[in-house]
C-alpha cells in the first residue's frame, strides 16, 4: 500500500490537479444522470482509482511488468472529468461558474515556462546545438552509410532525433534502471566517469565504433593515441576521437562491416 501511495503522490506533483479530479468526480457522482456519461466519467475512473490502491492488483501487475505501475494512472481521464464538471457548473450558473474556474486556475496554476522542464529551444530540432555539431563532424557523407559512434550517456537520447546515419553502441536498454538492463561494458565505463585509454579503445573496437566522444566530465587514464584513438576535433566540452581500428580504415567493405557486427 505504501508503494502505491508514493507512486500516486509522485504522479500528481503538487497535488492540485489530483484534488480537482477528486472534487470533480464527487460532483459528478451526485449530479450526472446520463447513463453513458456516468459510466465514462464516473464509474470507470472510480473503479480504476480504487483498483490502483488494491495491494493484490499491484502485486499481479508487477509480476507482468515490473516498474511501470504508474501507467495505470494514465488510464484515468482526469482532464476530461475536470473539464466536463467545469462545463456543468458554468452551465448551471454562468457567473458563479466562471468566477470559480478563474479562482481555481489562479490558486493552483503555475507559469509553465518558469519550470525546469521547459527551456528555450536552441534550434529547430529542439536538441542541444553541441549534439548537432558533433553529429555533423562524424556522420558519413553517403546518406546510405551507417556508422557506430560512442556518445556520452547524457547525449544518447538526442542523437537519433537528428540523424539515422549514426548508430549507438548502447541506448535506453542499458540506461533505464527500471528495465532489464542490457549488459554493455562501454556504457559501464562511461557511467563510472573513469576511462582507461587501453580499455576504452578495446571496447570501441569490440562495439564497432568508428568514433568515440568523451566529455570533460569523464577522465581518460593514459594516452588514447597509443591505442589507436586519434583526436580529430572538439565541440565545447566534448572531444572527438577516430578509432583507427574500425571498419572505415581497417575494413571499408560494408559487407565485411555487417558480417563483423553480427559475428559471435
Amino acid at each position: 500500500m505504501a508503494e502505491t501511495v508514493e507512486i500516486f503522490k509522485a504522479y500528481n506533483g503538487t497535488g492540485y490537479f489530483c484534488l480537482l479530479f477528486i472534487a470533480a468526480l464527487l460532483y459528478l457522482w451526485f449530479t450526472e444522470e446520463d447513463k453513458n456519461l456516468r459510466l465514462l466519467f464516473v464509474v470507470v475512473p472510480t473503479v480504476l482509482q480504487v483498483l490502483f490502491f488494491v495491494p493484490y492488483f499491484y502485486m499481479a501487475y508487477n509480476m507482468l511488468d515490473e516498474g511501470t505501475y504508474y501507467r495505470i494512472l494514465w488510464l484515468l481521464p482526469m482532464t476530461a472529468v475536470i473539464a466536463y464538471s467545469a462545463v456543468k457548473v458554468i452551465g448551471t450558473n454562468l457567473r458563479l461558474g466562471v468566477a470559480l474556474m478563474c479562482l481555481i486556475i489562479i490558486l493552483s496554476g503555475t507559469y509553465a515556462y518558469n519550470g525546469m522542464v521547459f527551456t528555450k529551444a536552441e534550434n529547430a530540432y529542439h536538441i542541444p546545438n553541441e549534439v548537432i555539431s558533433l553529429c555533423d563532424m562524424v556522420k558519413p557523407e553517403d546518406k546510405d552509410e551507417r556508422i557506430f559512434v560512442a556518445f556520452p550517456p547524457k547525449l544518447v537520447h538526442y542523437v537519433r532525433q537528428y540523424t539515422i546515419n549514426i548508430m549507438l553502441p548502447f541506448g535506453r536498454d542499458s540506461m533505464v534502471d527500471s528495465w532489464k538492463k542490457a549488459d554493455n561494458a562501454l556504457y559501464d565505463m562511461y557511467s563510472s566517469g573513469y576511462l582507461p585509454a587501453e580499455q576504452l579503445a578495446k571496447c570501441a573496437t569490440d562495439y564497432l565504433c568508428d568514433y568515440v566522444i568523451v566529455s570533460e566530465d569523464e577522465t581518460i587514464d593514459g594516452d588514447p593515441t597509443e591505442y589507436g584513438l586519434i583526436r580529430c576535433g572538439a565541440v565545447g566540452e566534448y572531444t572527438v576521437y577516430e578509432n583507427k581500428a574500425s571498419h572505415i580504415w581497417h575494413n571499408p567493405s560494408p559487407d565485411g562491416f555487417y558480417s563483423a557486427m553480427f559475428a559471435e
